[in-house]
């Protein structure tokens, strides 16, 4: 790759002015920045001529670039693009408080200091120059499955995987390195999530079986521990992000991560909406082999009381999400699809009865 970005510079310019005038067609403009450089508010608002929706016209070149579209993530635009400069992954992502593109591009910076294996190395980052935040990274070649690891060989992978990257030192010289955007090192953090997301609305808005969902979790005993060690995370497990290879697994897509507890990132994998209904034989075979590599006293106290709040957690934010999303106040950069609502409603119902079975169990033993 060569040190000048000028060619990458170009090849989002125009990936941009494409995303533009799809977002122009789609309707959507709450992440557009009214201070874009080089176009007028008119500009920004006018209707293409072109029906150039990347979403739909597949891949396409472009001065020397071969384009292509990925499709998979809600909260961001990826593509790849192929040319004289290498194989790489442009990612645009939404604007909000997590300065998701700059999480990712610290992140980047942080593994690419310490293995050249565990993911893509940081390129380029655009934070205001365009109206969403961008950051280019080389594209990491390998296999995404929705799939659990389908045997022991796969397990031992993804957990070096993990470990590896939960090894990582913590230095005070990484101000960029923050905490995770969902922080939880206690049950008391996760009971206070769990409430954040239940004020979101009024409680008369939500069924009465969510509610007395909430009231159950707030009722129990949890167990305390002493403050976990701090560890590096990547703060989104769907099993999509990991990149399988024949030696050694690897991650994309880091734009909530940061300084965590190891356990509830594995907790947060085993309820992750992608995988939840994974058997439950080879999640806890998942479970035993990290925990038995970790090190880690109070790991196997921690994990299942992080998986059955996150449980409740889970139940809460599928049912803000859909008005939110129907409303506009949780805009997307992929357009949603038809069966995309009714697909969520299920799945917060799966979340209610997973989380009422798994309060039950842990009232039980506590």
């Amino acid at each position: 790759m060569k040190k000048d970005n000028t060619g990458l510079r170009d090849l989002v310019e125009h990936l941009s002015q494409a995303l533009r005038e799809e977002n122009v067609q789609r309707g959507v403009g709450g992440s557009e920045r009214p201070d874009v450089p080089g176009h007028s508010a008119s500009q920004r608002l006018a209707p293409s001529a072109r029906n150039s929706s990347v979403q739909t016209r597949g891949a396409w070149q472009w001065q020397g670039w071969e384009v292509h579209p990925i499709c998979g993530g809600m909260n961001g635009r990826v593509f790849r693009a192929s040319g004289l400069e290498g194989d790489v992954a442009v990612k645009f992502t939404v604007r909000d408080k997590r300065d998701r593109a700059g999480r990712e591009w610290a992140a980047l910076t942080l593994l690419a200091e310490n293995s050249d294996t565990l993911a893509p190395r940081p390129l380029l980052l655009e934070r205001d120059r365009y109206p969403q935040q961008v950051i280019v990274q080389s594209w990491l070649d390998g296999d995404s499955s929705d799939s659990p690891p389908a045997d022991d060989t796969a397990r031992e992978s993804l957990c070096r995987h993990l470990l590896e990257i939960h090894s990582l030192p913590k230095s005070p010289g990484r101000p960029d390195i923050r905490p995770l955007v969902l922080y939880i090192t206690s049950a008391s953090d996760a009971l206070r999530a769990i409430s954040f997301q239940h004020s979101r609305m009024p409680r008369a808005g939500w069924p009465q079986a969510v509610n007395d969902l909430v009231d159950q979790a707030l009722s129990i005993s949890w167990p305390h521990w002493p403050r976990p060690p701090l560890r590096f995370c990547r703060g989104d497990p769907n099993i999509r992000n990991f990149i399988r290879r024949p030696d050694s697994w690897a991650s994309v897509d880091w734009e909530y991560s940061g300084w965590g507890d190891p356990a509830f990132e594995i907790a947060d994998l085993l309820v992750h909406a992608a995988h939840v209904n994974w058997p439950r034989r080879q999640t806890r075979l998942l479970v035993d082999l990290y925990c038995a590599h970790s090190g880690d006293t109070t790991i196997r106290v921690r994990i299942p009381v992080y998986e059955t709040l996150m449980l409740v957690w889970w139940t809460l934010r599928l049912g803000r999400l859909l008005p939110e999303a129907r409303s506009g106040v949780d805009p997307r950069l992929a357009e949603l699809s038809h069966s995309w609502y009714q697909e969520r409603l299920e799945l917060q119902k799966n979340y209610l009865q997973l989380a009422a079975a798994a309060l039950d169990c842990q009232q039980a033993v506590l």
